[in-house]
């Protein structure tokens, strides 16, 4: 009988994952809105369409006497050791769901894995992603026994140079930058956080996810998914008509794609109903009611339903045409 991955082995999974799971999010703050901000609007079309703007927003946390930069210029090796222990938890918990014999040898692991177990859901139907968590393992698990057990490793500023070690065979030196450990422990947490419901997976995310993957290729070894950088926003538009829907999405679209060539671009739209001068309604419409550029959206949806409090930010030279 195939595994049902209910509630109680959810609870199961996180309970065994909660230590590695918390020293990574506090390590890189890894927590939600952190990784997924939600910043004020980045593109603004006035009632001008010819003045559109495009502004960029960025956090910075700076905390004076921050111990996260020193202890990952040390602790390298054990943020990648804990890691990895979150994946063999991971795959541990998968096996026993499925009902395998229970080992604590890796290499019994690897073979299990090998005969395809079911895994949740969320993974098991994004062979991408199954394929992809079990190369993680099969590639990491040599280079934790030589953090653990052997020398053959050197870590600086962040970023790691391991070899494996297995039975005093001494392979090839696999380098892992710091940007890569970052993104390798946001790939595994993020995984885990989606698995048990914590976090929920939207198509922002998933591409996210697989951005990350294909940044993580040399140590998973299967071939790139093409995932260009996901970049998302919300769009704001002053519109004088008498129907928020008459926007052109289109022109949005392409403005997007000049802008940020190499990023695969999503965003919400924001309409604010200008008359006389002033905003009188606004309408907020997420990405998933138009993605499909050849759907026509504006017959399909309920305006109603998407209207929204006008924002306290308006500049009055959004709401004018310039005379010239």
């Amino acid at each position: 009988m195939p595994p049902t991955f209910n509630a109680n082995a959810l609870t199961k999974l996180a309970e065994r994952t909660e230590y590695e799971t918390w020293l990574l999010e506090a390590v890189y703050a890894l927590v939600e809105n952190e990784l997924f901000p939600s910043w004020p609007d980045g593109v603004v079309y006035p009632v001008d369409k010819s003045k559109v703007q495009f502004f960029v927003h960025a956090r910075a946390n700076i905390v004076i006497g921050d111990w996260r930069p020193g202890f990952l210029n040390a602790g390298a090796p054990l943020v990648f050791v804990s890691t990895f222990k979150l994946l063999d938890m991971l795959v541990e918990w998968v096996l026993e769901e499925n009902g395998l014999p229970l080992t604590f040898r890796f290499q019994q692991k690897l073979h299990q894995l090998k005969g395809s177990p079911t895994f949740p859901p969320l993974i098991e139907s994004r062979a991408w992603l199954k394929e992809r968590l079990a190369g993680l393992y099969s590639t990491l698990e040599p280079l934790r026994g030589t953090i653990i057990h052997d020398k053959h490793f050197t870590a600086t500023d962040g970023a790691i140079r391991v070899a494996s070690s297995r039975k005093g065979v001494i392979g090839a030196a696999v380098e892992i930058s710091a940007t890569q450990l970052r993104m390798l422990a946001r790939t595994i947490v993020s995984v885990l956080r989606y698995v048990d419901g914590t976090w929920h997976l939207d198509e922002l995310r998933e591409k996210t996810l697989r951005h990350d993957l294909d940044e993580l290729a040399a140590l998973h070894g299967l071939p790139p998914l093409g995932q260009r950088l996901p970049y998302h926003t919300c769009v704001r538009v002053y519109s004088i008509d008498s129907d928020p829907l008459l926007v052109d999405l289109k022109a949005i679209r392409w403005d997007l794609a000049t802008r940020y060539v190499n990023q695969d671009c999503s965003f919400d739209l924001r309409v604010l109903m200008a008359k006389d001068g002033e905003v009188v309604d606004a309408y907020l419409f997420p990405w998933a009611v138009f993605a499909d550029s050849n759907a026509d959206w504006s017959h399909s949806i309920d305006v109603e339903q998407y209207k929204t409090a006008i924002p306290n930010d308006i500049k009055p030279e959004h709401l004018h045409h310039e005379q010239g």
